[in-house]
């Protein structure tokens, strides 16, 4: 037996995800709003960036970046620039950037997903914000018009919540909604989770947090730093029970469950007992 199953902590088979992690680097401290409130998430975007430029682990089947990658690096930089760290890693993910945008953008011409279409212009939008000067090359900017206006008709035809017909909602991205886009407080409050979360995501939970000081987000975004410190996953709180059912179908599919009978009959019980 190399592991118990019943005893190891879900969240550490989760992969972190770099764009969540940014936006909680983003948060100011409440009583020094000049430093971050999550310093480990920011040691995480220092700390993480892959040596050809980018954050993140999305990567093709030949090992090169895919297009999450593109939101991923703006968030990190973004984190670092309003923090005015990590100058060598800007540097470096701007470079990414710079040589990179046009062709992971021209692969995914006509099929950008919807969650692109929302959160890329806004990382574009935001990087402008805190000061980050990216040079997009001039043959992108008619593919750049096309997400900002797939963009824009997201936003004109889409209910802020509409659970019937577009799922995750619009206010699941608080964070990636333009400034000019009418949310008061109460929307985002009464849309929280008995968790504190906003709709599970830790970067709109960061968003809503800063927006309104709601003390249930707060505590949400600390339970998750606290459980989580190796950055943060896409989503928080998770089912526990389905990771530890992801990890038994994986010990199958690896030949290894004969060595984790014991366990994985634990676990199963567990889950369906």
């Amino acid at each position: 037996m190399f592991i118990d199953i019943n005893n190891i902590d879900p969240y550490s088979f989760v992969s972190p995800s770099a764009y969540d992690t940014a936006w909680l680097a983003m948060v100011p401290d409440s009583h020094q709003p000049f430093e971050p409130m999550f310093k480990d998430c920011l040691n995480w975007v220092l700390n993480y960036q892959t040596e050809q430029g980018f954050w993140g682990d999305h990567r093709d089947g030949h090992g090169r970046p895919t297009i999450e990658s593109l939101p991923e690096t703006l968030a990190c930089l973004i984190a670092l620039k309003r923090w005015n760290s990590g100058k060598p890693q800007v540097e470096k993910g701007l470079a990414f950037l710079i040589a990179n945008v046009e062709k992971l953008l021209e692969e995914n011409y006509d099929s950008y997903p919807r969650w692109f279409a929302i959160v890329f212009p806004a990382m574009v939008e935001l990087s402008r914000v805190v000061g980050l000067e990216i040079l997009f090359p001039d043959t992108s900017r008619g593919t750049m018009n096309e997400i900002f206006f797939q963009r824009q008709q997201i936003i004109e035809t889409e209910e802020l919540v509409d659970d019937k017909h577009y799922y995750p909602p619009l206010l699941s991205y608080l964070e990636a909604l333009p400034s000019s886009y009418d949310i008061n407080r109460e929307d985002i409050i009464r849309n929280l989770s008995d968790d504190g979360s906003l709709f599970q995501s830790p970067s709109a939970t960061a968003r809503a947090f800063m927006a309104t000081g709601n003390e249930k987000c707060l505590a949400n975004l600390q339970s998750l730093v606290q459980r989580c410190a190796n950055g943060v996953p896409p989503r928080y709180p998770m089912d526990e029970d389905l990771i530890k059912l992801c990890i038994v179908n994986q010990l199958q599919r690896l030949g290894l469950a004969e060595h984790f009978i014991k366990e994985i009959e634990e676990v199963l019980a567990q889950v369906y007992g």
